[in-house]
């Protein structure tokens, strides 16, 4: 069959299929169909197995190899004699087999020279449709083993070393792909370097070396990360422990994640020596923090030096913080140390520090900086070591957006920054609060008030605590005073928390954290009474019919 006619050639009329035997043959090599998403999702695995690079280089060599054993059957079938109709008869076969749409637009062949030059058009490369439907557009062409086909098989044309590079491509978003191939000696040394090196630069044993050992390191990457992953989860249980310990010690009442997560902050910066900046409104719990910070951290045994910012005037709070020297001022009798110094290897905890006058943040930001200080009126500076944390109400990053807080000063003292939410955004740890608030009071009062009643639960939990933790302790502490029997009553509550509304959609919420808590509280209360009601009901300041009656509710047996 003449050269040309594969033009007009089926796919069927250029393939022999034998279903008797499950083969389908060209001439006499057999070949097998495989869907495209098949190949594209192998080249993914490629890809993220061995690196792009790599797997740039095998899908080039298997498009070589391919390309190469299509030329010599197809050579063998038609037996063409010009090299440059057996290429255009390529072009053709990739067409009729679905894999490109191939036109050869250029083709330029000097037999006396050994000189190949030629250009091709894609449009519809399966492997570029793959690579964009699996990752994307790419930065670079992408039709590997394409290119390294048609290198393969240009080479066996023309009996010679020939190598395609792809210009364009349509996995870069570039409406087809374009290409062009040249004999060796016609591509710079440089670039024919790059093409042997991909083509024929490591036989398939060295290759597989080099795989096996990118599995390996691979492996020894993975079990590294497992012990340290495991290491990290000791450590959190360590620290986990600590924190507990720590809680349980001062009586501190932790229910909600938010706050756990607060205290493994805490727990985490503490070893570390940075300054640390406390945020949350008034009543949260801030304090708390900073002396777990303190108390948790290398300089745990030194001391612990507040200051208000907030209760001060510049001149007092400067002479506070940096000390005076004697005749500095009116009033200055004697020679008086800065608290920067009483705090040397331990902790100074700068309270409501977004109140501070900003000519004062200007000296306590070198302070921080520079670990030295000047007393009011003395000439030499000295030497600190004080870990500073500080805490504020107010929201910095505005302040700084204002203008009236300095933002490096902001920088520096916020380079660990720890959030305490507000009492209403963690509502479910107000009945075991409640219920400590009540035993503390009732014990100092001594007053037999052992109980509150679920109405009065109900009415401290939908209401919204602007004071937050401070306020709720005092409301508590209120109603053990005010209570007429041994149980707390609504009537007992502050008139601001017996009245107040619950906030808008919050009400079921709030029953629900009642029901969740009580119940829990009844379950540990009978655990610990082995089971018995009576005690039950004593040791939750109850009666046993009452008791009954919620184990039902709560389906408790």
């Amino acid at each position: 069959m003449p050269i040309e006619d594969l033009q007009h050639l089926q796919l069927s009329e250029i393939l022999e299929f034998r279903p008797d035997h499950g083969e389908i043959r060209l001439h006499d090599q057999r070949v097998v169909i495989l869907s495209a998403a098949a190949m594209g999702l192998l080249r993914k695995e490629l890809v993220e197995t061995l690196g792009v690079e790599i797997a740039r280089r095998l899908l080039m060599r298997f498009g070589y190899a391919d390309g190469y054993h299509d030329a010599i059957v197809l050579r063998d079938q038609y037996g063409w004699t010009d090299p440059r109709d057996g290429f255009r008869a390529g072009a053709v076969l990739h067409t009729l087999e679905g894999i490109v749409q191939a036109r050869v637009t250029r083709l330029a062949y000097d037999a006396g020279q050994s000189a190949v030059e030629a250009e091709v058009s894609w449009e519809r490369s399966y492997e570029a449709e793959q690579h964009l439907n699996q990752s994307g557009p790419s930065p670079t062409p992408v039709c590997w083993s394409l290119i390294g086909y048609v290198s393969g098989y240009a080479s066996a044309c023309f009996g010679q070393e020939v190598y395609f590079r792809e210009l364009s491509c349509v996995g870069q978003g570039r409406p087809r792909c374009e290409l062009i191939g040249r004999h060796a000696a016609g591509w710079p040394p440089e670039d024919l370097e790059a093409f042997r090196f991909d083509f024929q630069g490591a036989d398939l044993g060295r290759e597989v070396n080099r795989i096996q050992g990118l599995v390996r390191q691979q492996q020894e990457e993975l079990a590294r990360r497992e012990h340290d992953v495991a290491r990290r989860e000791r450590d959190i249980d360590v620290l986990r422990a600590r924190v507990d310990r720590h809680v349980a010690a001062r009586h501190f009442i932790v229910r909600s994640p938010a706050m756990q997560e607060v205290l493994e902050l805490a727990a985490r910066v503490a070893p570390l020596e940075l300054t640390v900046l406390v945020y949350g409104e008034s009543g949260t719990g801030k304090e708390f923090i900073v002396r777990m910070i303190h108390e948790q951290s290398t300089r745990g045994g030194g001391p612990l030096v507040a200051v208000n910012c907030a209760a001060l005037t510049e001149t007092l709070l400067e002479s506070e913080l940096f000390g005076h020297t004697r005749g500095s001022f009116t009033g200055a009798m004697r020679d008086k140390m800065g608290l920067f110094e009483v705090a040397t290897d331990g902790t100074l905890f700068l309270d409501e520090v977004g109140e501070m006058a900003l000519s004062l943040q200007a000296k306590l930001l070198r302070a921080i900086q520079e670990h030295e200080i000047r007393r009011v009126g003395a000439e030499r500076p000295i030497q600190v070591n004080a870990r500073v944390v500080a805490a504020t109400n107010r929201d910095l990053r505005a302040a700084v957006a204002a203008g009236t807080f300095r933002e490096d000063l902001y920088f520096r003292l916020g380079a660990f920054i720890i959030s305490i939410p507000p009492l209403r955004d963690r509502r479910e740890e107000i009945p075991p609060m409640v219920h400590e608030f009540l035993r503390r009071s009732a014990a100092r009062l001594e007053k037999n008030v052992r109980a509150i009643s679920h109405d009065a639960m109900t009415a401290l939990i939908r209401y919204r605590w602007p004071g937050n933790v401070r306020e709720l302790e005092h409301a508590v502490e209120r109603a053990v005073i005010m209570a007429r029997g041994t149980a707390i009553a609504v009537r007992d509550l502050p008139p601001e928390v017996a009245s107040g509304e619950a906030p808008a959609g919050e009400g079921a919420s709030a029953s629900l954290a009642i029901g969740a808590n009580e119940r829990e509280l009844i379950r540990k209360a009978l655990d610990q009474a082995g089971g018995n009601r009576r005690r039950t009901a004593e040791a939750l300041g109850i009666s046993p019919v009452t008791l009954w009656r919620k184990m039902k509710r709560y389906g408790l047996s």
